[in-house]
């Protein structure tokens, strides 16, 4: 069975341009009788994530069909993968990052999704049977304004590693999926030629940082967080959640000359006691409406066509990356579906090495 996206890294990067591309509304999805699924739990990633999931798509959901959501702020695919081996699935959806959801679909970890949901159309990229992508995030570098002169900061994956140039500890991910590629891009790999990765060249690129490295993040929040409580002078993260630390009155910066570019995924996983209130929730988060709210709110690019298309056109879209400029990366769900299992067992003990 092949579980892989039905794109090539440059038809995904092409068709981000939209480059005469006119595709049909999304087909609404209905699904058997929901009368008995009352309740889904879906997890999330913690911090204004968090709060952004529950306002865009939880409190609307539940306002429209009555069925209530649950959000648990950890998606860790050892757990999901212990709940369906044990038979004993607790979670009804989870938000899964690209490597997340291609490994996920090769373990047979994931429900098949009804044909109404993995045919739907009008989307910018187009549905797995056992995933839905739901929007596009970008990763960058940060740093404290106050804290940092203006330009004694790194602003791309170059200047991060270099630690002669730019001085400071560094807050790194504990996850290797988006670690390698700055790691490889900064040893002058061109992101258009990242992959396969060269993981030695990866590795061996991090053991020059690794001295300089204060902190490993174990979650999103952290990557900012460590910035703002000073315990790392530069970290990666994601734009979203620096803005709403600048908007709490903590003076973080962002550069967006260079960014990692990734799917972020909806999968149910295999054994899922409430799949068909999963699925349409996992629908409505498609919607336009939606699809757009959640755009402004976290500074994504959004999976709907029609809705992509009106904010490129619009001073609100400003933010949209340029994948087309060189310098940013496209993260390939397909290598990762094959290679997160070894590569990030080796990465977690790098990390205490």
């Amino acid at each position: 069975m092949t579980n892989k996206l039905a794109m090539s890294r440059r038809n995904f990067a092409k068709g981000l341009g939209l480059t005469g591309l006119a595709l049909a509304a999304p087909t609404v999805f209905t699904g058997r009788a929901l009368a008995a699924d009352t309740t889904i739990t879906v997890t999330s990633w913690g911090g204004t994530y968090h709060e952004m999931v529950k306002k865009t798509f939880v409190e609307p959901f539940t306002a429209e069909t009555g069925i209530a959501v649950q959000l648990v702020d950890n998606g860790d695919m050892a757990k999901v993968k212990a709940q369906v081996l044990s038979n004993s699935v607790t979670w009804d959806v989870i938000d899964a990052p690209a490597g997340f959801a291609t490994s996920g679909a090769k373990e047979g970890l994931w429900e098949q999704l009804d044909p109404a949901l993995s045919g739907m159309s009008g989307l910018l990229q187009a549905p797995n049977e056992f995933y839905m992508p739901m929007y596009l995030y970008s990763g960058g570098i940060l740093w404290h304004d106050e804290r940092t002169p203006a330009g004694a900061h790194p602003v791309n994956f170059a200047d991060f590693f270099d630690t002669e140039k730019f001085p400071g500890r560094r807050c790194m991910r504990s996850l290797a999926q988006e670690t390698l590629e700055m790691a490889l891009i900064a040893d002058g790999v061109a992101p258009k030629d990242l992959y396969p990765l060269d993981v030695e060249r990866a590795f061996a690129k991090l053991d020059q940082l690794k001295p300089f490295v204060s902190k490993f993040a174990g979650s999103t929040p952290e990557q900012v967080s460590s910035v703002a409580q000073n315990e790392a002078d530069f970290s990666y993260s994601y734009y979203n959640r620096v803005k709403a630390t600048q908007d709490s009155g903590t003076p973080l910066d962002f550069s967006f000359e260079q960014t990692n570019n990734a799917l972020d995924f909806f999968a149910i996983p295999k054994g899922s006691k409430n799949k068909e209130a999963a699925q349409r929730f996992i629908e409505f988060c498609l919607r336009p409406e939606q699809q757009k709210a959640w755009a402004l709110a976290g500074f994504y690019m959004p999976n709907h066509t029609e809705t992509l298309s009106a904010l490129r056109a619009s001073p609100e879209g400003s933010f949209l990356p340029d994948l087309d400029n060189g310098k940013n990366a496209i993260i390939d769900p397909v290598w990762w579906g094959d290679n997160l299992t070894e590569v990030q067992r080796r990465y977690s003990e790098w990390m205490i090495s």
